[in-house]
């Protein structure tokens, strides 16, 4: 038992329970607790195969693999020379807890955007749950007559088949149709009182739209707020060449509007409404069960049916997270965070 070692350094060493090193190294709870009760005793394997690598040649091939984490099991079979297969590259990584995992993925971070998104978190450490409670946060997005969101099946693993009918989904929204999309817009915050969500009505959307189908639907909310000094509410909108241009800013100004103006390039890890946006896609891909929407105006349906079932708890959470992820992105010196 190549794991006993290590089983016995994570329970006495870091204290570890039996379950969390059973999740740790990929092992069942009940061989964890075999090898601790074992501990002591003269607990010897039975014999097998001899191991066709040596210990300097896993470790070799795991400081490869730490190094950079995208070589395959293929390309460290030939970096580090070994009398292996592929199979056994793989199985010395999982021993050293390294497992395949899809990689996320993120916006690249110019030099120039992580000095700012890092100036904006540490700026904002100090601001407590209540203070960004008043914020009123904005995005759009496109939604997509599929959404293709992240759908799983559970199915039997003995007696079941994988192409059974109750196990698949389409993989187009509607046979024969192109695939169509529209825009949406969405606020919520400024202590409960913004929670809006709109569909664009034209193909792109522009500053023009912008100042007068959208905007003027939280104005009510938001004007007027240096009567209420520390408790005035902000806007928050990202730096797109919409929301910055001057028709839109002249329109904030005259309404009396106040902005979060110090927001960074490349925040979305920063804006809770980007967590909507997926709760959304999840939501409806549920609904539809992979079969997308006919029309644009069954797809409108779908997003205002998945918006309309979020709990005022579920918005609440996504604002009390600002403090972490400001103080993530701040511990990372403007790198992205989990969010």
């Amino acid at each position: 038992m190549e794991y006993r070692h290590e089983i016995y350094r994570l329970y006495d060493e870091e204290h570890l329970t039996e379950r969390a090193i059973a999740r740790k190294l990929d092992l069942s709870p009940s061989t964890v607790h075999y090898w601790i009760t074992r501990q002591g005793e003269a607990a010897k394997t039975k014999s097998g195969r001899p191991r066709v690598t040596s210990p300097d040649m896993d470790q070799a091939i795991y400081t490869a693999s730490i190094r950079d984490p995208f070589l395959t099991a293929v390309d460290l079979r030939l970096q580090v020379p070994t009398p292996c297969s592929v199979d056994t590259v793989r199985n010395r990584l999982k021993e050293r807890g390294l497992k395949c995992r899809i990689p996320a993925r993120k916006p690249f971070l110019t030099d120039a955007h992580r000095q700012l998104r890092h100036m904006f978190a540490t700026s904002h450490l100090h601001w407590s749950v209540d203070v960004w409670h008043r914020v009123v946060f904005s995005d759009e997005k496109i939604f997509r007559s599929s959404t293709r969101g992240p759908l799983v099946v559970y199915r039997p693993l003995r007696g079941s088949d994988r192409y059974d009918d109750q196990y698949i989904v389409p993989s187009s929204s509607v046979t024969g149709q192109s695939p169509f999309t529209i825009c949406v817009w969405m606020a919520f915050g400024g202590n409960g009182r913004v929670r809006h969500i709109h569909r664009v009505e034209q193909k792109t959307l522009n500053a023009q739209y912008y100042t007068t189908r959208i905007l003027p639907l939280i104005a009510q909310h938001l004007s007027g707020n240096e009567e209420e000094g520390e408790n005035e509410l902000l806007f928050m909108q990202d730096l797109s060449s919409i929301h910055m241009s001057r028709l839109t800013l002249q329109w904030l100004e005259i309404n009396n509007i106040s902005l979060l103006d110090d927001w960074p390039p490349k925040g979305p890890d920063m804006n809770p409404v980007e967590n909507v946006w997926a709760e959304l896609v999840r939501r409806i891909e549920k609904r539809t069960r992979g079969e997308g929407s006919n029309n644009r105006d069954q797809l409108w349906e779908n997003i205002q049916y998945a918006f309309e079932t979020l709990e005022d708890e579920y918005f609440d959470n996504l604002i009390e997270s600002m403090p972490r992820r400001v103080d993530t992105v701040s511990s990372k010196s403007g790198g992205w965070s989990k969010y």
